[in-house]
């Protein structure tokens, strides 16, 4: 079953760059990759800028192949196409500071009432690099928890941006998921190709498409091998993987390691919470 029943409006992709939401930068990788790979050419920069403290969310310098400096400040782009029959929108950019009522507004004047919103994102948490990546998969709409098989979202306390849009989909009657996948927490600094592969398949189960992206599975595969050769000099952090493998393959339910991840992310977002 799809979050997107046939003859629906827009399969909608949402990804936020920063330290809240993505992870060894998974999400905002697969976003990315789809608006290469579906050749999304339709694209639009939204003014964003009264959402951004430019001290937290600095704008860069980027060079071309002369040297001539160009800067790329922080904000939200809005991109769209066609993948066959289905009409596909990507909302990616920068996780907003301010004025987080208005920039949920801005966002969903880009979200129809037919159309399905997949949110993506990525959590460090207690999971070894040697084992498939869990990714946990809710939605505010009860109705649609039961019609695909997820949980329904039963989170109370602080909240992200990802978690605001999903409750603010839910108020609007618009389908919405929220898939988040858990990123070793020891391999914090690292882009992770096999986060990024593990929310792609995710995709794909949920919202019913193929995603081809052939270079993730060899990536993946160079990743793990770079992140085992990290840990064999490390006597510390081999103990740790090890000790994270045995709690892995000692969990008799195959949803067990999602529910980790889930409690890790209430535990994340709580203390959040405490630290502002």
């Amino acid at each position: 079953m799809s979050i997107l029943p046939s003859g629906s409006g827009a399969l909608v992709f949402i990804a936020f760059e920063g330290q809240d939401a993505d992870a060894s930068e998974a999400a905002s990788s697969l976003v990315k990759d789809l608006i290469e790979v579906w050749h999304l050419d339709d694209s639009e920069i939204l003014d964003t800028d009264g959402f951004y403290e430019f001290r937290f969310s600095e704008p860069e310098i980027i060079r071309d192949e002369d040297g001539t400096a160009s800067i790329a400040w922080p904000g939200i782009a809005v991109h769209r196409g066609r993948l066959g029959e289905q009409s596909i929108t990507v909302i990616h950019g920068h996780e907003p500071g301010l004025k987080w009522r208005e920039f949920l507004s801005l966002v969903l004047t880009h979200v129809g009432d037919d159309d399905a919103v997949i949110l993506l994102g990525g959590l460090h948490a207690e999971v070894p690099h040697t084992r498939p990546l869990p990714v946990v998969a809710n939605t505010e709409d009860a109705e649609l928890a039961s019609e695909l098989g997820i949980d329904a979202n039963g989170y109370e306390g602080p909240i992200g941006i990802l978690g605001l849009l999903g409750v603010a989909c839910r108020w609007r009657g618009v389908r919405a998921v929220n898939l988040w996948v858990g990123v070793p927490d020891y391999l914090a600094e690292s882009p992770s190709p096999k986060a990024e592969l593990a929310l792609a398949k995710a995709v794909e189960r949920y919202a019913g498409i193929e995603i081809d992206i052939h270079v993730l599975e060899e990536e993946s595969r160079a990743w793990e091998l770079g992140a085992d050769e990290l840990v064999s000099f490390n006597p510390r952090l081999a103990e740790l993987v090890q000790a994270l493998e045995k709690q892995n393959d000692s969990t008799e339910l195959p949803e067990a390691s999602g529910d980790a991840i889930a409690a890790e992310f209430e535990r994340y977002l709580r203390k959040r919470g405490r630290d502002k």
